[in-house]
């Protein structure tokens, strides 16, 4: 089953056009070189604006999670139950997405992309074996 169709803009279209090529990418500041999160503005280390975008590993630890029971909307009806996640990137970011796998505190992830069609790309974390 499909999400919803995701939609980029001028300042998400690296990271669709990256995810399209199976590459996960984050911010880092280009003036103290801290990792950041793809939807960051401004360094939270030293508040420049100078990001660039970087590839990450595309590993992750999962750090909490949620399986959701009830869909939010229609769009989601089909899709439940699904587990959605905040996960810390190997670089230090954390990011939310979808979890695939039964999820339990400090499960290794790694980063793996849906091609949908008429949809950007997008990764999802799935458990990996240790």
């Amino acid at each position: 089953m499909n999400w919803p169709p995701m939609q980029r803009n001028s300042k998400s279209a690296e990271f669709f056009d990256a995810a399209a090529r199976e590459e996960l990418v984050i911010k880092k500041c280009a003036h103290c070189g801290q990792a950041l999160p793809p939807e960051a503005v401004v360094c939270t280390t030293c508040g420049r604006t100078e990001l660039s975008w970087s590839p990450a590993a595309g590993t992750a630890t999962l750090v909490t999670w949620t399986v959701v029971h009830r869909a939010p909307n229609r769009a989601f009806a089909d899709l439940v139950p699904y587990t959605v996640g905040v996960v810390e990137l190997t670089e230090g970011p954390w990011l939310y997405g979808r979890v695939v796998g039964a999820p339990s505190a400090g499960m290794a992830l790694r980063a793996e992309f849906i091609h949908a069609q008429g949809s950007e790309s997008y990764p999802i974390f799935v458990g990996q074996e240790v």
